[in-house]
C-alpha cells in the first residue's frame, strides 16, 4: 500500500512541476514544501529507515545545489530542490538512475533541436519533465 501511495505522490508532484517548469521556468517552493513534508513524514511513519539514510537519499539533491552555485544557475536551484525532495522518498540507487535517464533524455532531445535548428547552444530547457519520465521508468522497472 506505502508503495502505491509513494508513487501516486511522486507522479502527482513531478507532473505539477513539470508544468510549472515548462510554464514558468520554475517551481513552487510552496510545492517543494508540501511534498518535502508529506514524503519526510510518510516515510518516517511507514518504513523503518533511519534520519541518516534520508539524508544519505538527499546527496544527490545537495550535489545538484552546489552544482546549481558553480555554474551560475546553469542547473537551477528548483531542479536542486526537486532532487532532495525525491531523495526524502526514494532511494539514493533509484534517484541517480532517475537523473541517469533524465540526462539521456535531456541530452537526446537537445540534440534533435540543435539538428532541426528549433535551438541553439544558449537555448535553456526544462530539466524536471525529463527527471520526471527518467523517474517514472525508475517505479515501473
Amino acid at each position: 500500500m506505502w508503495k502505491l501511495v509513494r508513487g501516486t505522490g511522486i507522479v502527482l508532484f513531478l507532473i505539477i512541476g513539470s508544468v510549472q517548469d515548462i510554464k514558468e521556468k520554475k517551481i513552487s517552493v510552496k510545492l517543494l514544501v508540501f511534498f518535502a513534508c508529506l514524503f519526510l513524514l510518510l516515510s518516517f511513519a511507514v518504513e523503518e529507515v533511519s534520519w541518516e539514510r534520508r539524508m544519505e537519499n538527499m546527496l544527490p539533491g545537495a550535489a545538484a545545489f552546489v552544482l546549481a552555485f558553480l555554474s551560475g544557475e546553469q542547473i537551477g536551484y528548483g531542479d536542486a530542490a526537486c532532487l532532495a525532495v525525491l531523495g526524502s522518498a526514494v532511494s539514493g540507487a533509484v534517484l541517480w538512475g532517475a537523473v541517469a535517464g533524465g540526462l539521456v533524455l535531456f541530452s537526446l532531445c537537445s540534440v534533435v533541436l540543435l539538428v532541426k535548428k528549433k535551438a541553439e547552444r544558449r537555448t535553456t530547457l526544462p530539466f524536471i519533465p525529463f527527471l520526471a519520465a527518467g523517474m517514472f521508468w525508475q517505479l515501473i522497472k
